[in-house]
């Protein structure tokens, strides 16, 4: 048992340390790279406006797939027949 918390407790460590190390490197990356800060942030603001207009066209993408499932399955369900009581 105490074996297992050993290995949980090690990954945790080196996960931690790859997080915290590529933050790192990407911080130093951005503040000693060799453009002009305006042009890095510009730069930055860009690529990050890209990745969320991309993530929102996805999102969009699916919620119209997921309407158009929807209705296709309800055009495709059997409609339920209304009994009639007959005496």
């Amino acid at each position: 048992m105490e074996e297992k918390k050993k290995k949980k407790g090690g990954l945790l460590k080196i996960l931690t340390g790859m997080v915290v190390g590529g933050a790192v490197g990407s911080i130093l990356g951005l503040t000693l790279a060799p453009r002009k800060g305006k042009e890095t942030r510009k730069a930055i603001k860009d690529k990050s406006m890209d990745f969320f207009l991309k993530k929102n066209r996805e999102k969009r993408k699916n919620k119209e797939i997921g309407f158009v499932k929807r209705v296709v399955i309800k055009a495709l369900k059997p409609k339920k027949k209304k009994y009639e009581v007959h005496q």
